[in-house]
């Protein structure tokens, strides 16, 4: 790898870590507690676009499984067309996925 390569790589993963430290943890906290995008953002003192904090969002909707991946996200989480979601809904009326491996 050559230096200048080696420096962007870096400065990549040291932005993403800042990123992660500066609202990371707080959209995904403000996320779980069912908190909408405009809610977070204007919860925030960092200052935010809207596709942003929605992005981040659904990254994490996705990860706890609350929604189930589409496109590129479905691709990166799930390789195998083996896997289905099933909708669960818990004593208290929230809604979420569970990916099922095999087909029913």
């Amino acid at each position: 790898m050559s230096d200048q390569n080696e420096n962007r790589y870096f400065k990549e993963a040291l932005g993403s870590f800042s990123r992660d430290a500066a609202y990371g943890a707080a959209i995904r906290h403000l996320t779980d507690l069912g908190l909408s995008a405009e809610e977070i953002r204007d919860s925030l003192d960092y200052p935010l676009s809207l596709p942003t904090v929605e992005k981040l969002m659904r990254k994490r909707l996705v990860e706890t499984g609350k929604v189930p991946p589409s496109g590129l996200e479905e691709e990166a989480l799930v390789r195998s067309s083996e896997c289905e979601y099933v909708k669960e809904t818990d004593a208290f009326g929230r809604i979420s996925f569970r990916r099922v491996k095999g087909k029913r």
